[in-house]
């Protein structure tokens, strides 16, 4: 006879049922195959008298086996449920009434505590039934007033979010050490992200906001948050100085952190900030990339004493595990990514790399019937609806985003045809035509828990917000602005309870409220001259300006609406507004163009 173990259930209807019909309590446990604490609580630390493994020891686990009905979820392939669960961190252990209201949670549970808090539970819900029916009635109903941001009437975007939030970004800031708080720390790109676009709309005058972008990125780079042998950053610091990370790498970190620190380092001329990016999408590539497949992992584990060796000493010692899934939205988020850098490094590479990883993923995750794509795909090829995972919000957006990227710079319209099928099932699906913006995950009255109630993430609205503006200066399609305009009008009162935080949805609004610079690429898009200029319309800065590629074989009539010539030689035209420069021939003379502009 072996050990007792924990005999984990999958969430889903049958658990739930388990439990109403056994008056049984869930003990949900939401973990990650990242996650440090996670594998200490399964299987302890070797060694350790007092981590010894909380679901390994058997008492323990006889306990949950006959009392509970326990369900394990994986965060990162459940995100619908840790966005409902989560208390706190992972790993999060969380007790539930048979119907999914919340009892009561903690994060990491040693073996000593856990037998107490156990038995207290089970104490506590034999007798406590009128309680805690009403607490839950009372979650229930605040859970649902949470979900349901929506646009005040007659509200309007102004400057002052984005500069309402810039301020709550100084207030947050630490001046001594950068970042924002104190500890942990984790790293907020979006909140750097926010503070440079300022500093360049205000016309570089402001060098606090400089200040504050620099000591930020130095302190990621330069201190224990990066590894230094590897290249990439850990997920957050445990210690304001950024002296001592928790040490796994995610893939979603490394997209949002490689633009940020590429574009600070155009915008700060600084070099340093330009080699951390560097190295760090060298270690993406050698490392979470898989190039049988053209895609991404989702991420790689901590291992406190592997990342403490040398280069030598590594090359001796097996490195930590990865995640071999596929996540759309992070493989979507990573193929933006590449671009960008493809485009402020002046190198060809990433941007084949990011093209490759779409195509992949839409041949991989692409369901016809859904119209959708499904959230992910395991390193076997099973693809996420065959886990229960409906296709998600974040995967849509990301991807779109993408895709819409994509299209801008190689003018090839497949691209464009896959954004606007992402939209059609966003629209007919996930959308809230009452009260603006998009929920999470489609409505399933068949769902279990707090999956009954479906939520709008403030973040993932601000990119389907982006996601439409984009769309409508590509197409002039108003539909589509006033989408984006409503969606961030139902979070207008809402983003403050995010403070600093919501620095992703300050973006959004910025992209909504300030003219971009429109560059219009008219020409054949299999001549290389069409292709270069394409190439050059991004050179300098990638977060205010689109890209509209136009052929003259299909787009004539756009074309001429516009009033561009269509003599057959490739050029560009840079325009704000209404206001259009003299066509671009060569690369040289859209950068003359964009110069004149900022001039």
């Amino acid at each position: 006879m072996g050990e007792t173990r924990v005999q984990w259930r999958e969430w889903g209807e049958a658990a739930f049922r388990e439990a109403r019909e056994q008056d049984k309590l869930i003990l949900l446990s939401i973990s990650a195959t990242w996650c440090h604490w996670c594998h200490v609580m399964d299987r302890g630390i070797p060694g350790d008298p007092i981590h010894t493994g909380t679901y390994s020891n058997p008492e323990i686990a006889e306990i949950i086996n006959t009392y509970f009905v326990p369900i394990r979820v994986d965060t990162d392939r459940r995100p619908d449920i840790n966005a409902r669960y989560n208390m706190g961190g992972w790993p999060t252990t969380v007790f539930l009434t048979p119907d999914g209201e919340i009892l009561t949670g903690a994060t990491y549970i040693p073996p000593m505590q856990m037998r107490q808090v156990l038995l207290q539970v089970l104490q506590y819900y034999r007798t406590g039934r009128e309680e805690i029916r009403r607490r839950a009635q009372e979650i229930a109903r605040r859970r649902q007033e949470a979900s349901r941001p929506v646009a005040r009437p007659g509200a309007q975007l102004a400057w002052t979010i984005p500069l309402h939030l810039v301020g709550l970004i100084a207030r947050a800031y630490d001046p001594v050490c950068g970042g924002f708080g104190e500890a942990p720390k984790f790293p907020h790109p979006e909140a750097c992200l926010l503070l440079l676009v300022e500093y360049v709309r205000s016309g570089r005058r402001d060098e606090r906001l400089a200040e504050m972008v620099r000591r930020t990125l130095h302190g990621m780079a330069d201190g224990g948050m990066y590894d230094h042998v590897e290249g990439g950053w850990f997920r957050y610091s445990t210690t304001r100085d950024w002296s001592l990370p928790h040490f796994e790498k995610m893939l979603e970190d490394h997209a949002r952190l490689i633009p940020l620190y590429l574009y600070a380092a155009e915008i700060l001329a600084d070099e340093g900030l330009r080699a951390a990016a560097v190295k760090a999408m060298e270690y993406v590539r050698r490392t979470l990339y898989d190039p049988e497949r053209g895609v991404f992992w989702g991420s790689q584990d901590a291992d406190e004493e592997y990342y403490a060796l040398s280069q030598r000493e590594r090359a001796q010692r097996i490195p930590p595990a990865v995640d071999h899934t596929v996540y759309v939205n992070w493989n979507g988020m990573m193929a933006i990514a590449l671009m960008i850098a493809s485009d402020l490094l002046g190198e060809p590479d990433g941007r084949a790399m990011a093209l490759r990883a779409l195509d992949a993923v839409w041949e991989q995750a692409f369901d016809e019937g859904a119209g959708a794509l499904y959230h992910y795909v395991d390193r076997q090829g099973e693809r996420a609806d065959q886990k229960g995972v409906p296709p998600l919000l974040g995967d849509q957006v990301h991807y779109g985003r993408a895709a819409l990227a994509a299209f801008q710079r190689t003018g090839d319209r497949r691209f464009l045809e896959r954004a606007l099928r992402l939209r059609t099932y966003m629209e007919s699906v996930l959308a809230d035509p009452e009260g603006g913006g998009f929920f999470d995950r489609p409505e399933d009255p068949q769902a279990v828990g707090a999956l009954r109630i479906r939520q709008k993430p403030l973040e993932e609205n601000a990119a389907a917000a982006e996601f439409y503006l984009t769309l409508h200066d590509l197409t002039g399609d108003r539909t589509a602005r006033e989408i984006a305009e409503r969606t961030l009008l139902a979070f207008e009162q809402e983003y403050v309870k995010y403070d600093f935080t919501a620095a992703p949805y300050g973006l959004a609004v910025y992209r909504a409220i300030t003219e971009p610079v429109r560059i219009h690429v008219v020409g054949p898009m299999e001549d290389p001259e069409t292709q270069r200029l394409l190439t050059a319309a991004w050179r300098g800065d990638p977060f205010t300006r689109v890209v509209v590629p136009m052929d003259p074989r299909r787009d004539a009539s756009a074309i001429q609406a516009q009033g561009f010539p269509m003599d057959g030689r490739p050029a560009a035209y840079v325009c704000v507004g209404t206001r259009c420069l003299p066509p671009a021939r060569t690369p040289e003379e859209i950068a003359e163009r964009l110069q004149a502009l900022n001039e």
